[in-house]
């Protein structure tokens, strides 16, 4: 079996019997690869668990197998993350974006771009002293750049509201089923066209973030298949109410 070495990010992990672990990556060279880690929970073991938590930065050499799943064979942090683990916030925060991301990615195409993004991302809210409360929403709605549906934004204007199931911006909401308000449309504006490292502010009430998330995650609904409900939301919620209060 060949074996190749790349980074990757941590999806997911499922227990697998007493001590092997099956694994979802999102890998730089691959895309979306599974793995078994077998005797993963074993206190000799090569390769242990506690390596899989959401969205863990990893370097891999994993070898392909004829079945679904591969193996790996050696892995190790790539990035320590220093206030992600030790800050409320920013976990629910990962494990909000680790479930989108799992939802959202699935095709196993490789994507460098996304992945230097995704990647990025995180680095930059581990390091970050800001107040991070929109940082899942500029997230989100950046990550459908890549998945192929942002929104247009050449189709906007000042007063337009957005249709989220075609994706633009219209003079009105007649005849439209999925439509946010004025309000809404131009704070989704915003998201769009800001960058996600420059630690902008939307300047927004607790309640109004709330429901621009529940309108981000409508818009992942419409055009993700198979994305369903989120259930690591109300914890994100009630942690960025707080974090937002701080404001």
């Amino acid at each position: 079996m060949n074996a190749d070495k790349t980074r990757a990010i941590v999806l997911k992990a499922i227990r697998y019997g007493d001590n092997n672990l099956i694994v979802k990556l999102l890998t730089e060279q691959n895309g979306l690869q599974s793995f078994m880690v077998k005797g993963a929970f074993n206190k000799t073991a090569k390769i242990r668990a506690a390596l899989f938590q959401p969205l863990t930065l990893l370097d891999i050499v994993c070898a392909k197998s004829r079945g679904e799943l591969g193996y790996l064979r050696e892995a190790s942090i790539e990035y320590a993350y220093q206030d992600i683990p030790i800050n409320i916030s920013k976990n629910a925060i990962v494990l909000f974006l680790c479930e989108l991301l799992t939802k959202s990615i699935q095709e196993a195409e490789t994507d460098l771009d996304m992945f230097g993004f995704i990647h990025q991302s995180l680095v930059h809210l581990d390091s970050t002293d800001g107040n991070c409360a929109d940082f899942p929403l500029a997230f989100a709605v950046k990550l459908s750049d890549f998945l192929g549906f942002s929104p247009n934004i050449k189709t906007y204007r000042q007063g337009f509201v957005f249709d989220l199931e075609e994706g633009c911006f219209r003079h009105d909401g007649t005849n439209a089923i999925y439509v946010i308000d004025k309000q809404q449309s131009e704070l989704l504006h915003k998201l769009c066209v800001n960058n996600i490292l420059d630690d902008f502010r939307l300047n927004i009430s607790n309640q109004e973030r709330r429901q621009m998330l529940e309108t981000v995650i409508t818009y992942y609904k419409l055009h993700v298949s198979g994305f369903n409900e989120m259930k690591s939301t109300d914890v994100l919620k009630t942690v960025l109410q707080s974090e937002g209060a701080a404001r």
